[in-house]
């Protein structure tokens, strides 16, 4: 009976920390930042890259401690670098190791009874890829919407203004 109500309590904080993740106050802070005039598009697109990336690379319960270590020590959005380090978090990491292991196994060539020390650098060769190509992803797809939200916005505030000043 006992280990069916550690199950019951550790999946009930699960489920509220998933919640905080998808809160109002959550998602209304990382729009915040997002549309933080004061930092180019560019340096919040790196800051989501980068977090990306050392979410994925295998640092094994120290990523969000690297996350603010490379976010102060290089000046970029510590809120944005953080939160997109989380993406190693429980639902996310089984994918995260399926790509891995694919995608090392192009590195390496791993056959199917290779021993433990072959699997653990197919393993952190392909999470190394993953971890690059997906923040270069991110990256570039955040950069992208950020300049496409802003054009959106220009071309909104010029139809607003032909509206209040007829041009004859």
């Amino acid at each position: 009976m006992r280990p069916f109500k550690a199950f019951r309590k550790k999946s009930a904080e699960l489920f509220k920390f998933i919640k905080s993740i998808f809160s109002k106050k959550t998602l209304k802070r990382i729009a915040d930042e997002l549309t933080n005039p004061a930092q180019s598009d560019g340096l919040k697109a790196f800051s989501a890259g980068l977090g990306i990336f050392i979410g994925i690379i295998p640092l094994w319960g120290l990523q969000t401690l690297a996350a603010v270590f490379v976010a102060v020590a290089f000046r970029l959005n510590k809120t944005l670098v953080v939160i997109f380090s989380q993406i190693s978090f429980p639902p996310f990491l089984p994918l995260i190791l399926f790509f891995s292991y694919g995608i090392g196994k192009h590195w390496t060539g791993a056959a199917a009874g290779a021993n433990i020390n072959s699997r653990l650098r197919q393993y952190l060769f392909g999470s190394v890829t993953l971890a690059f190509l997906a923040g270069l992803m991110v990256g570039l797809l955040t950069y992208t919407i950020l300049k496409l939200t802003k054009a959106i916005k220009q071309y909104q505030s010029a139809v607003r203004l032909k509206k209040i000043l007829p041009v004859p």
